[in-house]
């Protein structure tokens, strides 16, 4: 119940802040973390739910991004040694926004402004944001 409570808080932030920071996609790849990747793929479908409610993106889109990306961090855990830690976390997160972007380019055929500051961001704050939710 809490991780929902955390995806409407997140989602709110993310919509009416103009900071160069993804913390939904953040948070999906926090749930395929530290839940697995099952509970990561159920809940980036959560996460994805309620983005396509905030925007106006293409029907589906948000759902198969979020929830591709916390079932990959899940499965990339359990294939290979990981060891707990900022760097960890920073690492996931890096190349899990890389690959929200990248997906989200493949299906749309458009690039997201500020993509390249919005993945860096996210991942340098990504340690501190799985602290205060862990």
């Amino acid at each position: 119940m809490i991780l929902f409570i955390w995806i409407i808080i997140l989602g709110l932030l993310q919509s009416a802040a103009s900071l160069n920071i993804n913390f939904l996609a953040l948070f999906a790849i926090f749930a395929g973390l530290r839940k697995g990747p099952v509970r990561g793929l159920f809940i980036g479908m959560f996460i994805g739910v309620f983005a396509e409610i905030l925007s106006s993106s293409v029907l589906g889109l948000n759902l198969i991004l979020y929830s591709g990306i916390g079932l990959l961090a899940g499965i990339i855990k359990q294939r290979i040694y990981y060891k707990e830690g900022a760097s960890m976390e920073f690492l996931f997160s890096f190349f899990g926004m890389l690959f929200f972007y990248f997906t989200y380019f493949v299906f749309t055929r458009t690039v997201q402004t500020g993509a390249f500051f919005t993945i860096i961001f996210s991942s340098l704050i990504s340690p501190l944001l799985f602290r205060m939710i862990d």
